[in-house]
C-alpha cells in the first residue's frame, strides 16, 4: 500500500508541475486599435490572432485563434503546437493580429487592420501589446 501511495503522490507532483508549466509556452498580452483606425472596425469582422516562427522568408509552425466576437482592448493567451514531450520547436515567435471581413484568413480585403510584433517574441513573455494601427496589405 505504502509503495501505491508513493507512486500515485509521485505521479501528482509530476502533472502538477506540468500544468504550472504551461505559461511558460505562452505569449499572453492585450490587443487594441489605435483611435484613428476604429473606423474601419464593423460587427461582422472577425479577429485573427497569428503565431508562427519566421525561416527562410516561410512562416514555420504557425497557429491560428480565430475569433467571430469580440471587443477591443482584448486580452489574449496564445501558444505554439508543443509535441508528445511538450516541447516546442523553437523558443521565439512572431506574434500577428488582424482584422478579417471576408472568412479568409489569407486574402486581404479592404480595411482589415493589422499589428505585429516587430521582432520574435520568447515564450512566457506577458504583456505583449498588439495595437492595430496598419491596414492590411
Amino acid at each position: 500500500m505504502k509503495r501505491w501511495l508513493v507512486l500515485w503522490f509521485s505521479l501528482l507532483a509530476v502533472s502538477v508541475g506540468a500544468a504550472a508549466d504551461t505559461s511558460e509556452k505562452l505569449i499572453q498580452g492585450e490587443i487594441r486599435v489605435q483611435a484613428s483606425m476604429a473606423h474601419h472596425l464593423s460587427k461582422d469582422d472577425r479577429l485573427i490572432i497569428k503565431l508562427y516562427y519566421p525561416s527562410d522568408g516561410i512562416e514555420r509552425d504557425p497557429k491560428f485563434q480565430i475569433l467571430s466576437d469580440f471587443t477591443l482592448p482584448l486580452t489574449f493567451r496564445i501558444a505554439p503546437t508543443i509535441d508528445m514531450s511538450g516541447r516546442t520547436k523553437w523558443p521565439s515567435y512572431i506574434v500577428e493580429a488582424f482584422t478579417d471581413k471576408d472568412n479568409d484568413v489569407l486574402s486581404v480585403a479592404p480595411g482589415e487592420l493589422t499589428a505585429r510584433t516587430p521582432e520574435l517574441v520568447r515564450l512566457g513573455t506577458t504583456g505583449v501589446v498588439l495595437e492595430l494601427n496598419a491596414l492590411r496589405q
